[in-house]
């Protein structure tokens, strides 16, 4: 039953989801938290960083075979862009609220998680 539920795309997805948010959390907390970089700049980066290694294991392991990489890496960079503009826009939206950034990180998080998987499933890695 686990073997078989890890086969999954969406299983996949979401082992990928969770290594990619743990290098944006610990990033993010690194880059704002440690060294005292701007809040949306080092939102950024750090996004930027864990959507990277996210494409790779998607493209490699979630959703194999999966179609043209050229086509897949420019509908991916249209995808990061929309979703880093909605997580910068929802965790600085939310601290200004006076919700603590790693929890406002969190929730932003949770919501775009939900976009990334359907875009990613039938735009980014759709096959034909």
């Amino acid at each position: 039953m686990i073997g078989r539920l890890l086969r999954s795309s969406f299983a996949k997805f979401a082992v990928v989801g969770i290594l990619g948010f743990g290098t944006d959390m610990l990033l993010l907390w690194l880059l704002y938290g440690v060294l005292g970089v701007w809040l949306p700049l080092a939102t950024t980066i750090a996004y930027i960083a864990a959507f990277a290694l996210s494409f790779v294991l998607s493209r490699e392991w979630v959703f194999p075979d999966s179609g043209d990489m050229r086509a897949q890496i420019l509908r991916y960079i249209a995808l990061v862009i929309g979703i880093l503009v909605l997580t910068v826009a929802g965790v600085q939206a939310l601290v200004w609220l006076s919700v603590w950034y790693l929890v406002a990180k969190v929730v932003t998080s949770g919501v775009v998680a939900v976009v990334n998987y359907i875009a990613s499933r039938w735009w980014v890695f759709r096959t034909g």
